[in-house]
């Protein structure tokens, strides 16, 4: 049996599942966003079919690509686990080729497909999660309080305490904001919402806003000028979290947040974090591989199928552990993004060959 045609049959047939994978994943996470965007905004003005489907369609990249590793888990297992059934794995060990040389397939594709993830789908899914959290908070013009940003403006005659749902930096508006108005003695004024809030030279400018206070009913006014302290750089930094930085912003967002003296070790996390993702998901393959090929020798298989994946969710939460680790400066930033996956790769290799071996 030539090792080549082997090699580009199984990964034939490991990137058929795992394209099958994304689809079934792709599919319950675009459902489970449409109904949660019916239950949230369907009473809302300006709601269509067409705007639901929008908004969930540009929110489903930034979770699939938050799946990913499940994806690659499950694709290895079953696709392996299918070979193995139907006793192609053995064949294949009986006319010489190694462990190793039947998972050299999966484990190309895994580096491959873990490469494009950080360097293309990234991307791509940040910027489509900022549209959606700024078209949802638009199309409310009030706050979601499940999350969003809160800042402090100081006024001439008081301050003011400012939430937004989301924010586009980059023209610097704000999205679903209320602003809680207080005079220079500490006691609130006035409450101020508006769908959107602009920032113009030391001010924001909230369209179309609806005041509401103690001293009269509420009323709608078509543009409330609140001042604005914060610069744009500082606006910019107190928003910003790791997660919504594409991987190829990071490298420069982490050296002005050196130069500025802010703590930027949750940012290296992520970075190291997405730069590391092809060995996490070749190290999703070898623990696959590890059960696929016992499984040929011993039997038992969804008790081997449900070790596998166990190990490989036990995997995942110890790459969450060891990241808010990393994030809070409790370890090298450096060594937590990377540790999970080496060592995940390390037992899966000795797990091999011990099976291989003896």
């Amino acid at each position: 049996m030539s090792t080549r045609v082997l090699t580009y049959y199984i990964a034939r047939r490991f990137s058929a599942t795992l394209v099958l994978i994304f689809a079934v994943i792709a599919t319950i996470i675009f459902l489970a966003e449409y109904v949660d965007v019916l239950q949230r905004y369907s009473d809302e003005d300006g709601f269509t079919t067409l705007v639901g489907v929008h908004l969930a369609l540009i929110s489903m990249p930034f979770l699939l690509d938050s799946a990913l590793p499940f994806a690659f888990l499950f694709a290895a297992l079953i696709s392996l686990l299918g070979l193995s059934r139907k006793l192609e794995l053995v064949v294949a060990r009986a006319s010489g080729v190694s462990v190793w040389g039947f998972l050299k397939g999966p484990a190309a594709v895994a580096i491959l497909v873990g490469a494009l993830a950080t360097a293309v789908l990234n991307p791509v899914a940040v910027d489509l999660n900022d549209q959606s959290r700024n078209a949802r908070a638009e199309l409310t013009g009030r706050a979601d309080w499940g999350g969003g940003h809160w800042l402090r403006e100081e006024r001439g005659d008081g301050a003011a305490i400012v939430y937004a749902a989301s924010a586009d930096l980059d023209a610097m508006t704000l999205f679903g904001v209320t602003a809680f108005i207080f005079d220079d003695a500490g006691r609130f004024r006035e409450k101020v919402t508006a769908g959107r809030a602009q920032f113009n030279t030391g001010k924001w400018l909230l369209s179309d806003a609806t005041i509401v206070s103690a001293a009269h009913a509420p009323a709608k006014v078509g543009t409330y000028e609140m001042p604005a302290t914060l610069t744009a750089g500082e606006l910019k930094r107190s928003f910003i979290e790791p997660e919504a930085v594409a991987v190829w912003s990071l490298p420069g967002f982490i050296a002005t947040a050196e130069r500025t003296g802010i703590n930027a070790d949750r940012f290296r996390v992520e970075f190291q974090s997405l730069i590391g993702r092809p060995v996490f998901f070749l190290a999703m393959v070898l623990i696959a591989a590890t059960v696929s090929l016992r499984l040929s020798r011993f039997g038992g298989a969804w008790r081997l199928l449900l070790t596998g994946a166990a190990i490989g969710f036990l995997l995942y939460a110890f790459s969450e552990i060891a990241g808010d680790l990393g994030a809070n400066g409790i370890i090298d930033p450096v060594l937590a993004a990377w540790l999970p996956p080496i060592v995940a790769l390390t037992l899966g290799a000795t797990a091999l060959l011990f099976l291989e071996d003896g």
